[in-house]
């Protein structure tokens, strides 16, 4: 059965649980409402002087000492959290080990001491679980969610109506309620954006009229280019180049964009945030989609711990696919935090990224969602500065895109080319497309959302395999804007040819989905975005995809050209020569655009021994050019497989990232 959307799991039919617990719940809403006497800061944290004897006292001498919590309940007042928040997060008290020490302080039982639930429901109206217990009715309590004294006013007012209380720590309640909501989560994650506008899906490919159109150009070419080689080989050759032309001008915005930078290098000398003050930090959540990652596990969760931010305010998610015991069983052997979760996303459906991503969005706790790869290492301050820029701007600002760049540049001609093409992309040309005002195809990881935005366009194509970028048109489709923040986000280049075949074989079909599925009806498109954002979508996506599958044609054409003998040979007309003139122009501004900027962008970033690499563009863009056809063939036959990149075999130290090699 499929479920209206927003469509909430109702309580088990025929029961008033959820009235009772709401009623239960009702002498303690200014206990929900508003912190605790003891929790409100009246002056600075660190003028404060905690008398003993608080309500977290059962805690010493079974889980922790007193000085321990006294740096607990200070971090609370600063951070505005409830003490076992504070704990929890730190890693200084394990959650299960918090309720159990709860429970018994309480004389209730915990939800993970063996017992067998059934009848689970939610009510959602009293923050509840309703369960039975060998008969008896229970009321499934978050431990976290009240301090101990009004818990013990919740179990003496159930025992008083006939309930016992179950705590549980706020995975067991995720879990919980997860259990029932499977099946229509995962059909939402697959089928929300068809729902919402079939057209905007790439579950079908190709429009109808595309399948015609574009096989009957391919067929016309190669009749054309058979029956009158010499008159169709110089004006293909001319259209051919003015992709180059594109990639020129798009070029030279980005070197533009890089002129207006006048910090020492994007990256090395991070602007300081605004946002100082913890106690006003909005929770932030941090996805993290996981595919037979185990290895790399351990480096993530150190990466993750550097960031600058309130460890209880992050909501940190492990996506984990329910087929990958390996990556599951990692992610339990780390003894994770409080202030991470794992959610399994079940099988069914295309097995890619978006659709994971899709699943856990409705399962987040944040106002605000990043989402970043395993391999990931952000700078410290990047929530802070993502917040910085949503907060200058209003509520159509729905992402901020932050800058990607390699730690492992140096490790052969794929990583180095590599680490050209992502200081280019992200230093110059997105910041570029934004001064410009047009739509932003968004890079892989480091997408920081409004999550109420992101929710309200359908989320992520499941069935796009470069789902970001597929995701920055839709917005601009949709009236939200994107912006970049100079703050990056490190990862590690592909450094075998079979890894980076594979990953860049899965962007250019993603791209080509992307194109193919907002050009279905160009006329709405235009519309939408208006007609300057439409010609930056052309000249762009459409623009590299022929630059891409037309570069090794211009060689052939001029080998052609060469062994007919016309190549050397003066031009006929004044036809010839225009045709001639623009196709030398175009190729030569491409190409000379596109090592310029390279070069600057790489001494910009203080990695100028990587400047001398971009000469060799042109036959790392055949190696791109065959990969294209790949995923050409791809987009035929296999339309969403998801060929996975496999990551961890850098080993450069994340703390000499920025020497430049």
């Amino acid at each position: 059965m499929r479920y209206p959307r927003h469509a909430r799991i109702p309580p088990q039919a025929g029961s008033d649980l959820d009235l009772r617990g709401r009623r239960l719940l009702a002498n303690l809403d200014s206990n929900l409402s508003q912190p605790q006497t003891a929790e409100q800061p009246t002056t600075t944290p660190r003028q404060i002087s905690l008398p003993r004897g608080g309500s977290y006292d059962f805690l010493i001498g079974n889980l922790i000492d007193e000085p321990t919590l006294d740096r607990a309940e200070l971090l609370a007042l600063e951070w505005q959290v409830s003490v076992p928040r504070a704990l929890a997060a730190l890693g200084w008290v394990g959650e299960a080990d918090y309720v159990r020490a709860l429970a018994d302080h309480l004389g209730v039982r915990p939800v993970g001491a063996g017992l067998s639930l059934h009848a689970v429901s939610e009510m959602p109206q009293s923050r509840l679980m309703a369960a039975t217990v060998n008969g008896v009715p229970n009321l499934v309590a978050d431990g976290f969610v009240l301090p101990p004294e009004a818990l013990r006013v919740f179990v003496s007012d159930a025992a008083a109506r006939g309930y016992g209380v179950l705590l549980a720590t706020p995975a067991e309640v995720d879990s919980l309620r997860l259990g029932p909501s499977r099946a229509w989560r995962l059909d939402a994650a697959i089928h929300g954006l068809g729902s919402l506008d079939r057209h905007l899906s790439a579950a079908a490919p190709m429009a109808t009229w595309q399948k015609l159109v574009l096989p009957l150009l391919a067929g016309l070419t190669l009749a054309a280019v058979a029956m009158a080689p010499a008159a169709t080989i110089p004006v293909l050759l001319a259209l051919l180049t003015v992709p180059f032309l594109c990639v020129a001008l798009i070029r030279l915005a980005g070197w533009r964009e890089l002129r207006r930078d006048t910090r020492a290098g994007p990256g090395l000398q991070p602007i300081a945030p605004r946002h100082g003050d913890d106690a006003t930090l909005p929770i932030y959540s941090i996805m993290v989609p996981l595919h037979d990652e185990a290895e790399v596990l351990p480096r993530l969760m150190r990466a993750l711990t550097t960031l600058d931010y309130p460890a209880a305010r992050l909501d940190i998610v492990l996506v984990l696919e329910e087929a990958d015991a390996k990556t599951r069983n990692a992610a339990v052997a780390l003894d994770l935090p409080g202030n991470v979760r794992t959610i399994v996303v079940p099988a069914g459906g295309p097995q890619t990224k978006p659709k994971a991503c899709n699943f856990a969005l409705g399962l987040v706790h944040g106002e605000y969602v990043v989402v970043y790869d395993a391999e990931d290492r952000p700078e410290a301050s990047q929530l802070r500065l993502a917040l910085d820029r949503f907060a200058d701007d209003d509520a159509t600002l729905a992402c901020v895109q932050a800058r990607l760049n390699t730690y492992n540049a140096d490790a052969g001609f794929l990583t180095r080319q590599f680490s050209i093409e992502y200081t280019v992309l992200f230093d110059a040309i997105l910041p570029a497309l934004e001064r410009l005002g047009l739509p932003l195809p968004l890079g892989g990881t480091s997408n920081h959302f409004r999550v109420a935005a992101l929710r309200a366009i359908g989320a992520w194509d499941p069935y796009n395999v470069t789902e970001d970028a597929d995701l920055g048109i839709r917005l601009a489709r949709r009236g939200f804007r994107t912006a970049t923040i100079a703050s990056t986000t490190w990862e590690e280049a592909p450094e075998e040819l079979g890894n980076w075949w594979r990953q860049r074989t899965r962007w250019l079909k993603g791209w080509m989905q992307t194109y193919l599925v907002h050009m279905r009806r160009p006329w709405q498109l235009k519309r939408e975005l208006g007609l300057k954002a439409f010609l930056g979508l052309q000249v762009l996506m459409g623009g590299i995809l022929i630059s891409v599958l037309g570069h090794p044609f211009i060689y052939v054409l001029v080998g052609y050209e060469a062994w007919s003998g016309h190549l050397m040979a003066a031009p006929e007309t004044a036809g010839d020569v225009a045709l001639l003139v623009f196709a030398t122009v175009s190729l030569a501004l491409g190409l000379i655009s596109s090592m310029g900027v390279g070069m600057a962008a790489v001494v910009q970033r203080r990695r100028p021994w990587l400047a001398p690499w971009a000469l060799a563009m042109p036959l790392y863009w055949l190696l791109i050019s065959f990969a294209g056809y790949r995923a050409l063939i791809q987009l035929v036959r296999q339309p969403f497989l998801w060929e996975k990149t496999r990551h961890g075999a850098a080993t450069e130290d994340p703390s000499e990232r920025h020497s430049g090699g």
